[in-house]
């Protein structure tokens, strides 16, 4: 299919999302455990095959012109030279972020035909994917994946047209994963999806799921559900936090009290985090005087304090920054199972937990809710974050 000229993609979103998840993955996880759908991470960065590059570009350029308009988008070019790709290199290390791709290029459509457009992707997508999991044997990580990308795609085409998704379709589908790939990093993906409709659908059922999680011999489910379960009780309990920022003051969370706070969980090298920047600033300059902080929380490396000393004062970032000087994996991290960045945590006046969903006007909204009440909590606390 050719997209008319006013479809729009987000120039960066394609490579720039899988790099700076992929930087997060090799800093914070092992080797076996990816930092995200988008791939996993690698501790070192193999030869790559000038054929494999070729099949990556044409799968690439399947999704139209990224510039000053997208032109030629083909449906068909981007699902064949994904499976292509996944055919002939299974191994390599770009499966993950073609994967995610796939899972991600309807929601990077824009324009005047966006919904059209995409309700025609996702259809696409359901007939291939169906069609490649029933006819052919995948690698084991292939085959996962494509469960994952089948899940998330399923529940795009679920929300629009019920608006809610039908969680025991996914469950059935991850049942049918964790019979033969149970420990597979796209098993707990797909737990995170359903993790993620409980909290909003059934939040009834979240926490005796997450400790079932918790529980569980395979540790990255056990990760993901003690690092769920630590944000579950942020929206009971005021989150503690004390540090030395990289500029010498002390932060206390508790003496912040009375203020709506944003935690942002950022590095200088992670290009998404940058781009959120401007609007972090820009929200403090508009709610600052009425009760709104941010505590920036570093996850660049031991070696690049210098750099984020320097980016910080270049950018103005006026607000702390916390940083860890230690070298090992971030603490904040690993208590809340943070596989990716950017990821916030905005807090009411009490200290407790409104929404981890922030990123772009998301924030500003949440800032005018947050901001009009005068007894300074969330006004209508509940256990999932706002859509």
């Amino acid at each position: 299919m050719n997209a008319p000229r006013s479809l729009m993609l987000t120039r960066t979103v394609l490579a720039v999302v899988l790099l700076a998840v992929l930087r997060l993955g090799a800093a914070e996880t092992s080797p076996a455990a990816p930092a995200t759908p988008a791939a996993p991470a690698t501790p070192a960065v193999p030869g790559i095959d000038p054929v494999a590059t070729q099949v990556w570009q044409e799968h690439i350029q399947g999704m139209g012109d990224r510039g000053e308009g997208a032109r030629n988008v083909n449906f068909a070019q981007i699902s064949g030279k994904a499976l292509e790709f996944f055919e002939r290199f299974p191994n390599e290390r770009r499966v993950g972020g073609i994967l995610f791709n796939l899972s991600s290029f309807g929601d990077w459509v824009k324009g005047d035909q966006a919904e059209v457009i995409r309700a025609e992707w996702r259809q696409h997508l359901r007939t291939v994917l169906i069609d490649t999991l029933a006819g052919k044997s995948w690698p084991d990580n292939v085959w996962a994946g494509l469960h994952w990308v089948a899940a998330k795609n399923e529940l795009a085409i679920q929300m629009a047209a019920a608006g809610r998704p039908d969680l025991k379709v996914l469950r059935d589908r991850i049942a049918i994963v964790a019979q033969r790939a149970p420990a597979a990093p796209y098993r707990t993906f797909l737990e995170q999806e359903y993790v993620r409709g409980l909290e909003k659908y059934d939040p009834s059922g979240l926490e005796p799921y997450l400790t079932h999680l918790s529980g569980s011999e395979i540790p990255d489910l056990a990760a993901l559900g003690r690092g769920q379960l630590a944000i579950h009780a942020l929206r009971r309990t005021p989150m503690e936090l004390t540090f030395t920022a990289l500029d010498g003051r002390t932060v206390d969370l508790a003496a912040l009290r009375g203020q709506v706070v944003l935690i942002d969980c950022w590095a200088t090298w992670c290009v998404p985090c940058v781009k959120e920047l401007p609007t972090i600033k820009a929200a403090l300059a508009k709610w600052g005087e009425k009760g709104f902080t941010v505590v920036g929380i570093s996850f660049d490396r031991v070696g690049d304090k210098e750099k984020l000393q320097k980016f910080v004062a270049d950018e103005k970032l006026v607000w702390p920054h916390w940083f860890n000087e230690s070298g090992g994996p971030n603490p904040f991290g690993k208590t809340y199972n943070i596989r990716s960045i950017p990821a916030t945590f905005l807090l009411d006046r009490t200290g407790r937990l409104v929404t981890t969903e922030t990123h772009g006007e998301k924030l500003d909204v949440a800032l005018t809710r947050l901001l009009s009440d005068p007894d300074g909590a969330s006004p209508a606390r509940s256990t999932s974050d706002d859509e």
